[in-house]
């Protein structure tokens, strides 16, 4: 049998449905147009590819190239192979030598790799991620969030926080909660572009800005992306001063209650680290859980000490330094 590589620059999220055997997990982060966006606001260079057996498809596998190490895919939690094979490890290390092959001709050496995915593809693995999501197909608002996340939901209503959903018109309110609860946990932001290009350049699914406010003050953010039926709050903020007002719960609520109208199958809280403070807040909505894997070509090396006092550092920059500084970091750390 013949194995190939057919570059494509757009596929529907249907076709990927079915390549993918109906797997969940066909995320916006397979969207192909997001390797647009991502070349657009940090100019690295990505493809999308269907793979073939014989000229007949049997899967689907998008990355981009970044400073010569192939990543699937940045700043995403996903990424990873598409296919209904059983073996995703084997197909895996089919593709790999033809992705070298289109990205770096015959140039000598193995090709280094970050993949997320949901199975083990990697030479190196690590399981620390888990992401947390909640079935909707065929359920109301009132069967999918228990009924403590419920009570106090109606508590920041009668509290008299507010919500909105939108697009770029959100985007500073959105952007004024995400950079001050990132300076809060020390971790640099992403630049506000990338948020913009992919409102103004996301297809074949939604992307939306959703805000809780305060006395007209943005008191919470979230960035809901869908694809394929999955919708996800990718990014999401709260300002720690007004968690009593339970501006969370309210978030959650109005990005769940947009999910179920327009006919989403799963809303997914996003990834977090087993075992953190956030992993056991998604805990308390009742939340089916799946390991995300990072695969590497190789054992990484990470000194976490250093890593926790430059965190430690980074909390105590003003806020307009911080957010000059953040999105030359997240050109490297992805």
């Amino acid at each position: 049998m013949h194995f190939s590589l057919q570059p494509i620059l757009e596929i529907k999220p249907e076709i990927l449905t079915r390549l993918s055997g109906g797997d969940r997990f066909v995320t916006h982060a397979h969207n192909p147009c997001l390797l647009q966006i991502l070349e657009k606001t940090f100019g690295w260079k990505g493809t999308a590819f269907l793979l073939l057996e014989d000229q007949k498809p049997i899967g689907y596998f998008s990355c981009m190239l970044i400073n010569g190490r192939l990543v699937s895919m940045p700043h995403f939690s996903y990424g990873g192979l598409l296919t209904s094979c059983p073996d995703h490890k084997e197909l895996f290390d089919r593709l790999l030598p033809l992705i070298k092959d289109y990205f770096n001709g015959k140039s000598k050496g193995s090709l280094p790799y970050l993949v997320r995915d949901s199975s083990r593809v990697g030479n190196w693995v690590t399981d620390s991620k888990v992401i947390s999501w909640i079935e909707l197909a065929g359920r109301n608002v009132t069967d999918v969030i228990p009924a403590p996340q419920m009570t106090k939901v109606r508590k920041a209503i009668s509290a008299g926080l507010t919500s909105q959903s939108g697009g770029t018109e959100l985007l500073a309110d959105f952007y004024s909660v995400y950079s001050r609860n990132m300076l809060r946990l020390g971790s640099p932001v992403l630049p506000l572009k990338l948020f913009r290009n992919i409102l103004e350049g996301y297809r074949d699914g939604t992307a939306r800005v959703v805000c809780v406010y305060t006395d007209n003050k943005p008191v919470g953010a979230g960035f809901l992306l869908s694809y394929a039926g999955f919708f996800e709050n990718t990014w999401f903020s709260t300002l720690s001063n007004y968690n009593h007002l339970y501006p969370a719960q309210l978030l959650h609520h109005e990005m769940i209650v947009i999910a179920i109208n327009e006919g989403g199958h799963t809303y997914s809280f996003g990834r977090s680290s087993i075992g953190s403070g956030v992993h056991e807040f998604k805990r308390r909505w009742n939340s089916n859980e799946t390991v995300m894997y990072w695969n590497y070509d190789k054992p990484i090396s990470s000194d976490l000490r250093k890593a926790g006092l430059l965190s430690q550092l980074w909390k105590y920059l003003p806020l307009r330094i911080a957010n000059a500084l953040g999105p030359l970091v997240s050109g490297r750390v992805y």
